[in-house]
């Protein structure tokens, strides 16, 4: 049986990356979001959700397709300063969404690939890669602490459905879309200031957009092919660097002016490095040099 892709937030900064490879490759993708879609879909309505995925289930079923859900909607804003709104919206839709999706999936025997983040760990003390399989430990943003929930949420799911988590870094690449991500954020800054201070006591994993869609693809594969035991964790995310190091790949590929100024993050969280081992060896793709990735992005401008 061959597979088809049911994604929320498909018209997100990554899930948009994703779509396009989908369809690339002529696999059948229905698109779940409230923008950039022909049929808009509220998550956080369980009842229109579960209709608009249960008829979408019953035609791929007749077509002999299996779906597979992979969950990338999040509200991804960071830091302490929220609103009251910006809180419930983001509770509303990283937990209680999560929540719904894994009911709807569970009821269609739809399996569900829940895409998480290196902010679970954002409160964690450890100076070395976490593994796939450490407890999490968030800190007291609501980012950090809604997404850590809803990873609660889908490991608790899997004791009776099929569900695999995947952590994400700083997302850089994708340069139409709208919302900017790592790499675009930097030229952004470089373009518009003379000095630049980044961090170079921090220690990340950025992530190329394009090497996240192809693991979520293999994993896609893999799961129809029932080689994905159900809980599973998996880390795609890029080579460990700073900000001041991955700035300075920036400046040099895009030749700016700007002065770079090494700073330190102070009190702020150093390691969010995220140890990769396993999900190479599981996926059989590597992760590119950040070097070759920002090259091929100069295209994009």
């Amino acid at each position: 049986m061959s597979f088809a892709i049911f994604c929320t937030g498909s018209s997100g900064l990554v899930a948009s990356d994703f779509k396009r490879l989908v369809l690339s490759q002529n696999i059948s993708f229905t698109g779940i979001d409230l923008h950039g879609e022909s049929e808009a879909v509220d998550i956080t309505d369980k009842a229109k959700l579960s209709e608009f995925v249960r008829s979408k289930h019953a035609c791929s079923v007749q077509d002999n397709i299996k779906p597979i859900l992979f969950h990338f909607a999040a509200i991804t804003i960071t830091g302490n300063n929220l609103t009251s709104d910006q809180i419930d919206i983001s509770k509303k839709v990283n937990i209680d969404a999560t929540r719904i999706l894994l009911e709807v999936c569970k009821q269609l025997n739809i399996p569900m690939v829940h895409i998480s983040t290196d902010f679970v760990f954002a409160g964690g003390k450890k100076e070395t890669p976490y593994l796939p399989d450490d407890e999490i430990c968030p800190d007291n943003t609501i980012y950090s602490q809604t997404k850590a929930e809803a990873e609660k949420l889908v490991k608790n799911a899997s004791k009776d459905q099929k569900v695999v988590i995947i952590r994400l870094a700083f997302p850089y690449g994708n340069f139409s879309h709208p919302k900017p991500g790592l790499a675009r954020k930097m030229v952004s800054w470089m373009d518009n200031n003379a000095e630049v201070k980044l961090y170079n006591d921090q220690f990340i994993c950025p992530t190329p957009i394009s090497y996240f869609s192809d693991c979520c693809l293999q994993i896609a594969q893999l799961i129809s092919e029932d080689k994905l035991k159900s809980g599973q964790v998996l880390h795609c995310v890029g080579q460990t660097t700073t900000p001041y190091e991955f700035g300075s790949l920036i400046k040099e590929v895009f030749e700016k002016k700007a002065k770079l100024v090494p700073t330190s993050i102070g009190g702020g969280v150093k390691n969010l490095v995220l140890n990769t081992d396993k999900t190479e060896k599981t996926l059989n793709i590597l992760k590119p040099h950040h070097q070759n990735s920002i090259q091929s992005l100069i295209d994009q401008c």
